[in-house]
């Protein structure tokens, strides 16, 4: 398994909070803001109420590089349960004479879904 794998999986989450979907939902739109950049945005594309957020990652506004979700588990008693979960992202890998691969594997979906997954990480927390 690549090191960016790795790296990816690390982010995900499971927190208990007293929060409602709604309120997760803008953080989960706070989070988006601010981890996005110039170059790569995240975008909340569907939502499910008081179940799923799913996301993505698009680069230069055009090509989808990663997505990923928040799932909300309302308790009848005490805390409800966040999941961030990462789903599907591209990767990349420099290259010398088109074929031969150097260096690490890179996502760039990674640093956008890194701050996302801090912010969220601590604003429920």
């Amino acid at each position: 398994m690549a090191a960016i794998d790795d790296k990816i999986k690390a982010t995900k989450l499971i927190i208990h909070t007293p929060k409602t979907f709604e309120e997760v939902r803008a953080l989960g739109l706070e989070a988006a803001s601010i981890a996005s950049g110039t170059v790569t945005k995240i975008n909340e594309t569907s939502v499910t109420p008081n179940e799923v957020i799913q996301y993505n990652v698009k680069r230069l506004g055009m090509v989808q590089v990663m997505n990923f979700g928040l799932i909300f588990n309302k308790a009848d008693e005490g805390d409800n349960t966040v999941l961030l979960i990462p789903g599907n992202y591209l990767t990349s890998q420099a290259t010398f004479l088109v074929f031969i691969p150097i260096g690490p594997k890179d996502a760039a979906g990674y640093p956008p879904l890194k701050r996302f997954s801090d912010h969220i990480k601590a604003s429920l927390s």
